[in-house]
């Protein structure tokens, strides 16, 4: 076997599991979509953190996850995992590049992603400005007018963000009013660059080599085009679960089911963090599942 057990996440879930297992002595590999760390690295702060009542720069505490998972001797790769394969006593998982690993254990860890707009020119212009990273990304757009899509607290965190560098930020919502907490709300009628436009949808990027502008329909049909540099989407999330419909018994919403111990139907596959059916999300509650995990895994390694 390859390896003892296989990691697809680097997010709080994931990397605990991975620390937990490496400092077993068991070989641990940790595969990653994109940044080590995970959504975390894009959260301005992290509430009640390490402890009730304190709070913690999400990019310093992905920053020392990653720094124990380096330590405890985890391997870690970037790669995009497409398949899953189960068999008596291994399991395989395959890359997008091709590449294939064997381990006994398998944690699944890669949360949720932000769920697309889903219209022409997002897919063309990503890397042109889509932004995905207001924190990383923002001084990029100095002085310059962007978008950001969703109104939710997210949404609405990303673009306060942004109008500390940007001449402007639209602020576009599909509902009739936007869903963020009324504290996040009252910053942005503070706060004069951000335009907030509720009961508009979003129906097209515009730009050649780079975003030049979004095309915007109103509820009566009419369009708009707003001249924008950037755009960053936040109109939701859905599980990273695309590669496991058919392998694993997902719930309703996507979510990988499992039992107490964090097990999958499948012996030796495991699910944790956002990713799992009736998590309850956050970072505190993330670290525990990675734990919890990482105990039950050790028990079917011995076993």
């Amino acid at each position: 076997m390859e390896y003892d057990a296989i990691v697809i996440g680097a997010g709080p879930a994931g990397l605990t599991a991975a620390v937990e297992l490496a400092c077993a002595t068991h070989r641990v590999l940790v595969l990653e979509a994109e940044s080590f760390g995970g959504a975390i690295l894009n959260v301005e702060w992290i509430q009640d953190y390490p402890r009730p009542g304190e709070k913690m720069a999400g990019a310093m505490l992905a920053s020392e996850l990653v720094d124990r998972a380096q330590a405890a001797g985890v391997e870690m790769q970037v790669a995009q995992v497409s398949e899953v394969e189960f068999y008596s006593g291994c399991i395989s998982v395959t890359r997008a590049d091709g590449a294939a690993h064997t381990s006994s254990v398998l944690v699944l860890a890669a949360g949720l992603r932000s769920r697309s707009l889903g219209v022409p020119g997002e897919a063309r212009l990503q890397g042109k400005g889509m932004i995905h990273c207001a924190m990383c990304d923002a001084g990029l757009y100095r002085d310059r007018v962007v978008a950001v899509c969703g109104a939710g607290d997210a949404g609405v965190i990303e673009a306060l963000y942004l109008a500390r560098f940007c001449s402007k930020v639209h602020l576009l919502e599909k509902s009739a009013a936007p869903s963020a907490k009324a504290s996040l709300l009252q910053e942005v009628m503070k706060e004069p660059k951000i335009e907030l436009r509720c009961g508009v949808k979003p129906v097209e990027v515009v730009g050649d080599d780079s975003v030049t502008g979004i095309v915007i329909e109103q509820a009566d049909g009419r369009r708009e085009e707003l001249d924008v540099y950037g755009v960053l989407v936040h109109v939701g999330y859905e599980p990273a679960t695309n590669y496991l419909h058919g392998a694993l018994s997902l719930d309703a919403s996507n979510r990988v089911i499992v039992n107490e111990s964090l097990e999958t139907g499948v012996p030796g596959v495991f699910a944790v963090g956002d990713l799992r059916s009736g998590s309850p999300r956050g970072v505190v509650a993330a670290i525990a599942d990675g734990k919890a995990a990482a105990r039950a895994a050790r028990e079917f390694l011995r076993a």
